[in-house]
């Protein structure tokens, strides 16, 4: 079967496109072995082929129900997977899994191999597989109180279909302590929101400036604004702002229910002082992260503000800082998940201190 490959940009150039899908077409090595998708909880597998410029990553069209066609940037709906070197031959291996989300704006499944992420060099050597799946235009990792212009029921999809699907189709640990999550700016949000809402299917929870608090009247006034230029209800996700389902899916306003797991946070201080959106995530972050204080719970937050130099990271809302967050947090989750056949990793959250590290930061 062969895959479409669509491009970063939705400004695309139809030439691109046919070479893309070409390249798709293009027959395996005959020493490349890919895994057989089935089909399974709700989701139909339509392809799948090996991403031609990573030998690691997979690419699977997918379709279900739950999620609508006009929900989803790239045309497609599509679950990249980047597998371990050696996962075609010991056969007997199992993995943990990282769930890696994408994030608003531009955002789609691919980004974190083929859209700025670097995720087959930061995993190069890790036992590890790193699932990515879509999470739509402006989806923000929730079932949509109103489905006005679409089917969106993302935390349905991700949990319910998409995990269970991945344990069957791959030899992963589908234990608690062998499954994290992480994600970038919305993506970052979904992490947390999963995370906290679903504590039985994770033990480790990363968020590179990520949307901490829901309610947040910038992150508000940003969903609502993404969700009517991508031809939906500006109040579709979470219903008005004044209700009260804003504060049950808020990381900030449940954090109880976060104790008992590993916490990683970043973000960085604006490539200036007048990034609105990088500095509004770190000072939502940084409020999780004294809420999470104040009740307790063991938690890491790095506020790096502007490493520059050969970091690639300016402090800005951009990918040389999220990959540079990134590949920080992977060499700690890993010491955290089970290691491949079961055995355990580090000790568990609650044994863990609280670590801040922060530049002192001025609020806009």
């Amino acid at each position: 079967m062969k895959t479409s490959y669509p491009h970063i940009s939705s400004r695309i150039f139809p030439a691109v496109t046919i070479l893309a899908a070409a390249l798709f077409a293009t027959p395996l090595p005959a020493t490349a072995q890919i895994p057989t998708f089935a089909s399974g909880n709700g989701i139909t597998v339509q392809s799948s082929a090996q991403y031609p410029n990573g030998s690691r990553t997979v690419v699977i069209n997918i379709a279900t129900p739950l999620i609508s066609k006009k929900a989803i940037r790239v045309g497609s709906h599509q679950v990249w997977i980047t597998l371990p070197k050696d996962y075609s031959s010991a056969k007997s291996k199992r993995y943990p899994v990282l769930y890696l989300l994408h994030g608003g704006g531009d955002g789609w499944a691919g980004q974190w191999v083929s859209g700025g992420g670097k995720i087959e060099e930061l995993t190069n050597g890790l036992d590890l597989i790193v699932v990515m799946p879509e999470g739509g235009k402006v989806g923000w990792y929730t079932d949509w109180v109103k489905q006005v212009g679409g089917e969106q029921k993302w935390e349905s999809f991700h949990i319910n279909q998409l995990i269970p699907w991945i344990d069957a189709n791959l030899r992963t640990d589908a234990s608690r302590n062998g499954r994290a999550i992480a994600g970038l700016s919305m993506g970052g949000f979904g992490a947390l929101h999963y995370a906290f809402r679903h504590p039985d299917l994770f033990s480790y929870v990363g968020s590179f400036s990520g949307a901490a608090d829901l309610q947040e009247p910038a992150t508000q006034l940003t969903i609502a604004e993404q969700s009517v230029v991508n031809g939906f209800l500006p109040n579709g996700a979470f219903g008005p702002v004044i209700s009260g389902n804003w504060k049950v899916h808020n990381p900030l306003r449940n954090v109880e229910k976060f104790r008992g797991l590993n916490i990683a946070m970043y973000a960085g201080s604006g490539a200036h002082d007048l990034d609105v959106i990088e500095r509004t995530m770190g000072f939502s972050t940084y409020r999780f992260h004294q809420r999470l204080d104040e009740r307790g719970i063991p938690n890491t937050f790095w506020m790096y503000g502007r490493p520059k130099g050969t970091t690639g990271c300016n402090g800005g809302h951009n990918w040389g800082c999220w990959s540079f967050a990134l590949k920080d947090m992977l060499p700690k989750m890993m010491a955290a998940l089970s290691k491949p056949g079961g055995q355990s990793g580090a000790a568990p959250a609650t044994t863990q201190k609280s670590k801040t590290v922060r530049p002192t930061l001025k609020r806009l």
